[in-house]
């Protein structure tokens, strides 16, 4: 697939989201469906609804009104609302995990360094005035939120693993599957924050995954376990401090697509969570496809989907 640099940001961001979908999940879920709309269809559909931030009646309103966007899914009629909020109702978190996959051949990975964090995504629209005033008045608890860990190949700035359950929890619970999840990337080192440090993590980077770990000592502890200790001599603050890619890529993800979940139970906001990390490797695509248009004025042909 050839994109126009000519092209919005926003059809660009249609194509690739639209094409991951399609070679992840099957065109529909059951063969007794009307087969009136495919799943990478309602994928796409959520995917532009979280990237222009609107709700679901405001999305097919707008949709409607775009027929480049209705060209490239292939749509000859718009589905109801409810047809795209039931499908997210029911999509797997397996199939959401492929799709993430999918969205990784879009950059050119190649023994990262992972650098991994977590952060909070809001259930409500409530201002910090309200949430603050709520607290000090202990009349009801807010909502919990949804924890979102990730981990991030600090060359591309795309997410290459991430774990999402209700929070709050603390961050090195989450760690260890997310490591693990990178191992076929074949990375080169991982950087944490003091919330990571403990003995286990150290020890299925170095023995597990083959690889550098630095993670700086928490104060005021005993340094205990044979690789804390190695922290002491070995840790190296140019490699760990490339951990603040990871709060870019959080910044960017809450400033583009938005920091609240707005479904009302657990599970519907943890998939919201991970819809946002797909949408935002695809958002990242998009703009270094940009870049290296203005900077070489040629088409790169290793990381597009053909």
């Amino acid at each position: 697939m050839q994109l126009n640099f000519k092209e919005s940001r926003l059809i660009s961001f249609t194509k690739y989201l639209y094409k991951s979908a399609k070679r992840s999940i099957a065109a529909y879920s059951s063969k007794f469906s009307r087969h009136d709309y495919t799943q990478p269809q309602h994928l796409s559909l959520n995917g532009l609804k979280r990237r222009l931030r609107l709700n679901y009646r405001e999305v097919v309103e707008i949709v409607d009104e775009m027929p480049r966007v209705k060209k490239i899914l292939g749509l000859k009629k718009i589905p109801h609302f409810t047809t795209i909020q039931k499908f997210f109702q029911r999509i797997s978190t397996f199939l959401l995990e492929r799709i993430l996959n999918q969205t990784l051949k879009l950059f050119e990975i190649c023994e990262p360094w992972v650098a991994i964090d977590g952060t909070g995504h809001s259930s409500s629209y409530a201002s910090r005035y309200y949430a603050k005033k709520l607290k000090k008045q202990k009349k009801r608890r807010r909502k919990s939120y949804s924890k979102n860990s990730i981990a991030v190949d600090i060359k591309t700035q795309a997410i290459l693993a991430h774990k999402v359950r209700k929070g709050p929890k603390h961050d090195s619970i989450d760690a260890i599957p997310i490591i693990r999840k990178t191992k076929r990337y074949k990375p080169r080192g991982y950087s944490l924050d003091k919330g990571y440090d403990a003995e286990h993590i150290h020890k299925v980077i170095r023995e597990e995954i083959k690889a550098e770990s630095h993670i700086p000592l928490r104060e005021g502890k005993v340094v205990r376990g044979k690789y804390r200790q190695l922290m002491l001599t070995e840790f190296d603050k140019d490699k760990y401090h490339q951990r603040s890619i990871v709060e870019t890529v959080i910044s960017v993800e809450k400033r583009v697509f938005g920091d609240n979940n707005t479904s009302r139970c657990d599970r519907l906001r943890n998939k919201e969570s991970k819809l946002r990390n797909i949408c935002y490797n695809v958002y990242r695509a998009v703009r270094i496809f940009m870049v290296e248009i203005l900077r070489f004025s040629i088409a790169p042909t290793s990381h597009i989907l053909c």
